[in-house]
């Protein structure tokens, strides 16, 4: 099921929890029992838009469904934005759920999906040939993205994201983005993905080596945690990860391409937990 930020109606979110959930922890009736709802109909008319949730109840019914900290936030704001029926508040309700998720609504990659992370400097050359006019100067392009590429490979990563329409050329002749935001596609192309992320871990070692500190940022931490706080931390790195996209696409004066990465994996278990 997908998170919680994806969603822009809390009644389909609430019909998904529901659908997709463990039968036995997310009925209508046992998601009612967490929240003190009497009547086990009433988050099912609520999901059909017969009923609306009350400030108490959308709290209670954000926290019956599991929902803590930032992805609680969220939720209190969608619901007040689908229950809003003022155009000033709803605008005010869309501005403060842009700064969990960016401003701009990503568009899921279809088409070219494969073909745009096969090689980890085509997502760069995507980014870098909005922010100059190399007018069409492929060994200018190339010595542009770092570490650089060669003439042939800069030509060849704009004719593959022009073929799929990730970029196109303006009425002045600069190439622009046809979506500012992208995210990825189906599980079926994680193969994809997986390649891009191990060849962008083997840049971001190499940037270790290569960038003075002023130049790069990498910093970790080894925790102990349960299994509710590593719940907890994914969510608050799914907002972070939302809020430095909204800061990217809110930018106008670029002139620079990086690469923000998050990496989260366990390292250890007690010897009685069940992984």
């Amino acid at each position: 099921m997908k998170s919680v930020f994806e969603y822009d109606d809390y009644r389909g979110y609430l019909k998904d929890v529901h659908d997709y959930g463990n039968r036995a922890s997310f009925s209508w009736r046992a998601i009612s029992l967490r929240a003190n709802i009497t009547n086990p109909n009433f988050l099912r008319q609520v999901m059909l838009g017969e009923r609306n949730l009350s400030e108490k109840t959308m709290d209670v019914v954000g926290k019956a469904i599991g929902l803590q900290d930032a992805e609680l936030e969220y939720w209190l704001l969608l619901v007040k934005l689908g229950q809003s029926d003022k155009d000033e508040s709803k605008r005010h309700y869309r501005q403060e759920l842009a700064q969990f998720r960016g401003a701009v609504s990503p568009v899921k990659i279809g088409e070219g999906f494969s073909e745009y992370y096969r090689h980890w400097y085509i997502p760069a050359i995507r980014e870098l040939v909005t922010l100059f006019d190399f007018k069409d100067d492929f060994a200018l392009l190339g010595r542009s993205v770092y570490p650089p590429i060669t003439e042939s490979e800069a030509r060849s990563a704009v004719q593959i994201l022009a073929r799929f329409h990730f970029i196109y050329k303006d009425a002045d002749g600069r190439w622009v983005e046809s979506d500012r935001a992208l995210r990825s596609g189906t599980p079926k192309q994680r193969s994809a993905l997986i390649h891009y992320h191990r060849e962008m871990l083997g840049k971001a070692s190499e940037a270790l080596f290569a960038l003075d500190k002023d130049k790069r940022f990498v910093g970790g931490m080894t925790l102990g945690v349960s299994k509710e706080c590593y719940r907890r931390i994914l969510a608050e790195t799914e907002k972070f990860k939302n809020r430095v996209a909204s800061l990217a696409l809110n930018d106008s004066k670029g002139d620079k391409v990086i690469q923000v990465a998050v990496q989260i994996f366990p390292m250890g278990y007690s010897p009685d937990r069940n992984r």
